[in-house]
């Protein structure tokens, strides 16, 4: 039989791992809830600034391109340029094809992408979101 420190002790450890537990579900309830952003604060200012600017309407509204290139996979990709040119779409490639469309048009869109007055802070973040879409995700 146990003695009264014993059991006390079996009934701390009892509340030590009920209470874990609880904090896990609440955790892992809280991230099921959907209210999270599956993209990190840079790339969901990213997003927001696209989504505001219009860029959606040629983009996506997801990123998986329509009149205008998709953004999903883009990052790190190779892109051929309408003079038969192929870049690696890295971060200055993209910050400057966001600034200034006109530098390195992508080949196989008949519309030009028009100046958009984005600052490059703004460039940066829609970089960020442009990173962080993959096909993995949708």
């Amino acid at each position: 039989m146990d003695g009264p420190r014993a059991v006390a002790s079996k009934r701390l450890r009892r509340g030590r791992v009920a209470g874990g537990a609880a904090a896990v579900a609440l955790i892992v309830g809280l991230s099921a809830c959907g209210g999270e952003s599956q993209f990190s604060e840079i790339a969901q200012r990213g997003k927001d600034t696209a989504l505001s600017n219009g860029c959606a309407s040629c983009h996506g509204a997801q990123g998986q391109g329509g009149v205008g290139p998709s953004w999903v996979d883009l990052a790190g990709s190779d892109v051929e340029l309408k003079d038969g040119s192929v870049v690696v779409a890295d971060d200055a490639y993209l910050l400057r094809s966001i600034l200034d469309p006109s530098a390195e048009e992508a080949a196989g869109f008949t519309l030009a992408m028009p100046v958009n007055g984005l600052s490059e802070a703004q460039a940066a973040d829609i970089v960020a979101y442009i990173k962080e879409l993959t096909s993995d995700d949708n």
